[in-house]
């Protein structure tokens, strides 16, 4: 795969970002111009570089604005939008919970522009949600396919629900999944749960790893919401949970405690949290640790020391630890062991699942090994047929969906996705 620099970190959020530019969330030639202003591993130009795109983009929209254009303006705003996402991604702050105080503000810039593109939708597509979570109220979306797009001979649209993962935002996902299925027929939702987006970083509410509750408060409100308006035509009984990544492993927590979701896709996900630590910190020095032969001293002094040598370990932490709402390395090490699959006592929350269950991975993941996660959750879904009601796939260049997340491939990967989503919901379309 052509590097676009040195290091893998910065390559892989670059393909990140480009790879939104199918449902419109980035331009080739605007993404070049970024690109050319960056240096490895140097935050602030990161910053500068995306910033200025953002800057750029809302002039375009405002140009568009003037003359009429609407379909102009609402591109422009999406891009604007996540060029604005990307502005403040690398800005790690001084630490955990010692966030940059750039970052709230162009994490409400990007999502204002967000709403503001979805103003210049079709009428009807796009629905602001306020989901009741435990005296919360969650922010989300509900995108409803336009009256051409709906699935001949169905009244009501199916549901995909986008869970987002363990850095993005709701309005993100859009382009990673949602955007497809409404030119399917599908309805679709996202949503920010705790240690997400706004809800983390404004509100300050952490990461919870019980997701299964999360998602199920969630379809509450879908129920409730389709109740009371029955013409809005989605079937909440045919609700399917996606996710990438973290948001994989939502999705199958989700599968798991609630059997309402009649499908799941977990892309290249999480199987156990504490595994991938074990991926960037020596497994000898974690096992001396988990022992008692050395302290959490010693372990906090250690990868302290590795965030002053390496940018991307001094952003691991700094975003991990915000998430969990926790300040030193042994304490979020010790919190990532909370996120798995695996039940205390033996056995596995995958045996839970009854619902068909697509699982991809990737053979070029930058945080993810195949056998370790995906393997693991394929392997684990002992009470699904495999070939129909577990699927899997993995993907093996960049191109055939061998990146994290599947990013620069989501093509690909919704293709797949939702052929998967149509066998399993009734779905039939005609032969071309």
């Amino acid at each position: 795969m052509h590097q676009f620099f040195p290091g893998i970190f910065f390559t892989f959020e670059t393909v990140r970002i480009l790879g939104m530019a199918a449902a419109g969330g980035a331009e080739l030639a605007e993404c070049l111009d970024a690109i050319g202003q960056i240096k490895d591993n140097d935050p602030e130009s990161w910053h500068r570089a995306w910033a200025e795109q953002a800057r750029k983009a809302e002039a375009i929209a405002n140009e568009a604005r003037a003359s009429g254009d609407r379909e102009a303006a609402k591109r422009a705003l999406l891009r604007a939008h996540n060029y604005s996402r990307a502005s403040y991604y690398m800005l790690p702050g001084a630490g955990p919970l010692s966030p940059d105080p750039r970052y709230l503000p162009l994490c409400e810039k990007s999502v204002a522009l967000f709403r503001d593109a979805t103003r210049f939708f079709p009428p009807g597509t796009v629905h602001r949600l306020e989901i009741p979570f435990e005296g919360l109220a969650l922010p989300g979306y509900l995108y409803l396919p336009p009256s051409w797009r709906r699935i001949p001979g169905q009244k009501k649209a199916p549901i995909l629900i986008a869970n987002s993962g363990a850095d993005g935002l709701s309005e993100e996902i859009y382009f990673m999944a949602p955007a497809a299925a409404l030119e399917l027929g599908y309805a679709a939702v996202t949503y920010e749960g705790p240690g997400q987006g706004l809800t983390l970083h404004r509100d300050g509410i952490v990461f919870r790893p019980d997701w299964e509750v999360v998602a199920s408060a969630v379809l509450d409100h879908l129920e409730t919401l389709s109740t009371a308006k029955p013409e809005l035509d989605i079937d909440t009984g045919r609700v399917a949970v996606w996710g990438t990544s973290l948001g994989g492993y939502f999705a199958l927590r989700a599968a798991a405690g609630d059997s309402r979701f009649k499908a799941c896709v977990a892309v290249d996900p999480v199987h156990d949290f504490w595994d991938f630590a074990t991926t960037q910190v020596p497994k000898a020095f974690l096992a001396a640790w988990e022992r008692g032969w050395i302290g959490d001293g010693a372990v906090d002094a250690v990868i302290n020391l590795g965030t002053r040598l390496a940018f991307q370990m001094k952003w691991n932490i700094a975003t991990t630890g915000t998430f969990f709402g926790l300040r030193r390395p042994s304490q979020i090490l010790r919190a990532m062991k909370s996120y798995t699959l695996r039940l205390p006592g033996g056995g596995s929350l995958l045996d839970r699942i009854r619902c068909p269950v697509l699982v991809t991975g990737a053979k070029a993941s930058l945080y993810l090994d195949v056998s370790t996660h995906t393997s693991a959750v394929y392997d684990g879904l002992r009470n699904l047929k495999e070939g129909d009601e577990k699927q899997l796939w993995v993907g093996t260049t960049p191109g055939e969906g061998g990146l994290q997340a599947k990013v620069g491939a989501l093509a690909l990967s919704n293709q797949r996705v939702f052929r998967f989503l149509d066998g399993h919901f009734g779905i039939v379309r005609e032969h071309l």
